[in-house]
């Protein structure tokens, strides 16, 4: 076990200083790499995606947000015969405000009057860690989940739509660097899907407690909360695979 919880720990830190560009090839790289090396019959990691619905609390005058994604990778340790302790790490987790009107402030006055209320979207990347205790039914049909969850801002953006063009800002000042909050969720297992390999289907909503952005963009307290429906693709052996068909 804790072999498996230090392979867990240093892909984190790995990951964590990877560029966000790199990040979706090199996990995938890594799962398919080791995923077979580590797999045991009480002991997995998989690969995780998934979209991401995500809403917001006392933000006057915004769109509905577009869908975010979710990637990164998972840990299942079998703990008991129907207990299961399932760290994540998405190391790519994109939301986004979309604001019907919003105005830039750079102190340049001839460039802050061409993008003054106008319609901006605001774009966030996390790193998010959810830890989830689960508990999986009898028949291997079920697993319901329920953890906290930490989130760390990689980077903010803002994007205002002028009549002219498009105008890019940085805005990491204006956000929270962390977020928190329980993570609840809800798993249909394909056992025999993928040649015996496996397929979990995801239905998760989170609760964030933290105030996302700081005072310079609102001055209420403005929660995060998102709804996602995502797949979990277990790496595990051949031997592991044709035992889950004979099943």
């Amino acid at each position: 076990m804790i072999k498996h919880l230090l392979f867990i720990v240093i892909l984190s830190f790995v990951f964590s200083l990877a560029p966000v560009k790199q990040v979706k090839g090199q996990a995938a790289i890594v799962a398919f790499l080791f995923g077979d090396q580590v797999a045991s019959e009480k002991f997995n990691i998989s690969m995780e995606a998934g979209g991401v619905f995500t809403h917001y609390s006392d933000i006057p005058d915004t769109k509905r947000s577009r869908m975010g994604i979710n990637f990164g990778i998972g840990a299942n340790l079998q703990l008991a015969e129907n207990w299961y302790f399932s760290p994540q790490i998405y190391f790519l987790g994109t939301r986004n405000v979309r604001f019907k009107t919003y105005s830039l402030d750079t102190g340049k006055p001839g460039l802050d009057d061409e993008f003054m209320n106008v319609p901006a979207t605001l774009d966030l990347r996390y790193n998010e860690i959810p830890i989830l205790f689960s508990y999986q039914t009898n028949n291997n049909k079920f697993r319901f989940s329920l953890g906290p969850q930490i989130s760390f801002l990689r980077k903010a953006n803002a994007i205002f739509n002028g009549e002219d063009g498009d105008f890019k800002e940085d805005f990491d000042s204006y956000v929270n660097k962390v977020d928190y909050g329980p993570v609840a969720d809800a798993c249909y297992l394909l056992g025999k899907a993928m040649k015996g390999r496996g397929i979990f289907v995801h239905a998760r909503y989170y609760y964030g407690l933290a105030d996302i952005f700081n005072d310079k963009l609102s001055t209420d307290f403005n929660r995060m909360g998102y709804f996602s429906l995502h797949l979990s693709l277990p790496f595990i052996t051949d031997e592991l695979a044709a035992k889950n068909l004979e099943k």
